[in-house]
């Protein structure tokens, strides 16, 4: 199964900024985060993340899925980092620093900032990485819950 959503009601924290609680399911792992909500609108996420799964089904190899876009300044912008094989999506959450950017950072071309994966486990990285069959994101842009079982 995949999907990606934000399932909570926006709520300001403590700082005074909102959010709400998002949610991506790569197989049977349920990855919870925070969706920043003070530069974007959750249609605006949820716009991005159609895109950025399209891309893959497209046959790109990568797209990233935005999670905190923190606007033009210079605060970390947090995301979801997908590639692409033959059969399988690989997912890793990534930062993206803009004051390590030569040009302001573009939501909407998130996936310029991805680079090549780099097989954590292979590399022995601390870094999570999950995988997902691709059939899962091409059900999910047809709108069908993979798997489908009998009843």
């Amino acid at each position: 199964m995949f999907r990606i959503r934000v399932f909570t009601p926006q709520v300001i924290n403590e700082d005074g900024w909102p959010h709400a609680g998002g949610e991506l399911v790569l197989g049977n792992e349920r990855l919870h985060f925070l969706v920043d909500l003070r530069y974007w609108s959750v249609a605006a996420y949820e716009r991005q993340w159609r895109e950025g799964i399209a891309r893959l089904v497209r046959g790109e190899p990568s797209a990233a899925l935005m999670t905190a876009y923190r606007g033009p300044g210079d605060e970390p912008h947090i995301m979801w980092a997908l590639w692409r094989d033959e059969s399988h999506v690989y997912a890793q959450t990534q930062t993206v620093l803009p004051a390590e950017l030569d040009s302001p950072f573009d939501p909407m071309a998130s996936h310029l900032h991805i680079g090549e994966r780099i097989p954590a486990s292979d590399n022995g990285l601390p870094i999570p990485e999950w995988r997902v069959e691709l059939v899962h994101l091409i059900a999910t842009t047809l709108g069908i819950r993979w798997p489908i079982y009998p009843r």
